[in-house]
């Protein structure tokens, strides 16, 4: 039996996600009557095709894309040209390829949900507390067990992380239980109470180095406190911390069947897709403030992705098709020239402008400026995935 690297996943998961989001633009622009010359999936050259009316379907040699040729997309001087449409009807069918990667999510993330699947469930325990960090600051301590972030439960501390993510920046009240010194020998109910703990988690945490003697305890932590939150902490090292400063794990961890009914597990997604969302901007934003890599990453890096995921199995592999299909509805809808977002920018100054357009020629040449600037980006983005792939780095350390 031929063993086939996991990588080679990423060529028909993006084929995939690429063919229904062009499927989104040619279905919208034939509902509407505009002229479609070509609907191709893959890239030139053409390896087949097949003449069906005014439209050639064809099947490219370059399996990653797909392409809706339109007549006029720029140019509004024939009678069925894209750029003859109204404001409303270009708008839609701009709109309507990142809708279709958004839509793949839904029905991902619903029959995962809506199929018997293992959830993780236990007790959200501290095992150590960050000095000076909002936990600190707060008074939590290690041995502490974190129930609620809200008031929404939290069943392990992968659930604890998606929570608090939503709040960075804003007053969060953590439902603790903690064991009262009157009973540390063993725990029962009578032994702890439950408090509610507030805090602010951080948009940016620090990256302390660990020293002996702090000088700049902006920049650095004494070694002896280092250990106090990391044990292995060591003269040198940086001591990173998240948005509250806690280290945290699932104790008397167990795994159980779960799945929602499938009019729970519909709106589950939306939730899922809206904080895949909400974590994307706020990780680019702590990116450009200074921050983290985000994991912002070329076609080399998501086939170093997939290859890791497709070791762990089918489910995950879903999952990532699914972030996969959200990040490219996410990056067309910015307003960046070539892109959907960018021609859908041209339109909507048309439609401020009360149908005054900017002329074909200009948008031409931004669109095709800013296409050189985009393979620009691919391709440092990939000469750095390069790199990481050399030296070893695997994209989940």
């Amino acid at each position: 039996m031929v063993d086939i690297p996991g990588w080679i996943l990423v060529i028909p998961i993006l084929a995939f996600l690429v063919f229904f989001h062009e499927l989104g633009h040619f279905a919208t622009a034939k509902k509407f009557g505009i002229k479609v010359t070509e609907f191709g999936f893959g890239f030139p050259p053409r390896i087949w095709g097949i003449q069906r009316g005014e439209t050639l379907y064809s099947i490219n040699l370059i399996p990653i894309g797909g392409f809706v040729k339109m007549v006029g997309e720029e140019d509004p001087t024939e009678l069925r040209s894209f750029a003859r449409q109204s404001v409303t009807r270009r708008a839609i069918v701009l709109l309507a390829g990142p809708i279709m990667n958004l839509v793949i999510p839904i029905v991902i993330f619903s029959v995962i949900l809506a199929l018997p699947h293992d959830k993780l469930i236990g007790t959200v325990t501290i095992g150590g507390v960050a000095p000076g960090s909002p936990a600190k600051v707060a008074g939590l301590l290690p041995g502490d067990a974190i129930l609620s972030v809200n008031g929404v439960g939290v069943n392990n501390h992968a659930d604890m992380v998606q929570e608090v993510r939503k709040y960075r920046g804003k007053e969060t009240n953590l439902s603790i239980r903690r064991v009262s010194a009157t009973g540390m020998v063993g725990f029962s109910p009578d032994s702890s109470y439950v408090e509610t703990i507030t805090l602010i988690p951080r948009k940016d945490p620090p990256k302390l180095k660990v020293v002996e003697n702090v000088i700049d305890p902006s920049s650095e932590v004494s070694v002896s406190d280092a250990r106090s939150y990391d044990i292995n902490a060591s003269v040198g090292d940086t001591l990173t911390q998240g948005s509250v400063g806690v280290l945290i794990g699932t104790s008397n961890a167990k795994f159980v069947k779960d799945r929602l009914p499938i009019w729970g597990a519909i709106p589950a997604s939306f939730n899922r897709i809206l904080d895949v969302v909400r974590f994307t901007f706020s990780s680019i934003r702590g990116w450009l403030s200074g921050g983290e890599n985000p994991g912002l990453t070329g076609p080399i890096g998501i086939a170093q992705v997939t290859g890791e995921v497709a070791k762990v199995g089918i489910s995950p592999i879903l999952e990532l098709t699914a972030l996969i299909s959200i990040s490219l509805a996410i990056v067309n809808l910015l307003p960046i020239p070539a892109l959907d977002g960018g021609r859908l920018m041209f339109v909507i100054i048309e439609g401020i402008r009360g149908g005054k357009r900017i002329s074909s020629q200009v948008e031409g040449i931004i669109h095709m400026t800013g296409f050189g600037v985009l393979i620009g980006l691919i391709l440092l983005m990939s000469y750095f995935d390069i790199l990481r792939i050399l030296s070893g780095g695997r994209f989940f350390e």
